[in-house]
């Protein structure tokens, strides 16, 4: 809980650099709340396992020592296996295949 007057702190962290793809939308994730929340929210983004390691972190978010991550989604397989087709490679072609996919009674 933040101190009256001072923003809530959210800790994004993941394992890859800046300049990835996963590093690149956790800046403009970081930048979007400034611009909209400036003042009330302060994303702190914590890139190439500067925070917590890539085996940490699940449980770091779980203790909420970081409130947002970025991981694989084979990091879930203990949680369910269901999330576990989408880390396969080159399984859709493209996001719309994703999306007709999700929306089938049987993928649910």
């Amino acid at each position: 809980m933040a101190a009256e007057g001072e923003p809530f702190v959210i800790k994004f962290a993941h394992v890859v650099a800046d300049d990835t793809p996963k590093g690149k939308g956790a800046l403009l994730f970081q930048k979007l709340v400034h611009e909209r929340l400036a003042g009330k929210v302060k994303v702190e983004v914590y890139p190439n396992s500067t925070l917590v390691g890539d085996a940490e972190e699940m449980q770091a978010l779980l203790n909420n020592e970081v409130q947002i991550l970025a991981p694989s989604l084979s990091k879930f397989g203990k949680y369910t296996k269901k999330l576990q087709v989408f880390d396969l490679p080159f399984l859709f072609d493209d996001e719309a295949a994703v999306q007709r996919f999700q929306s089938r009674e049987t993928s649910r």
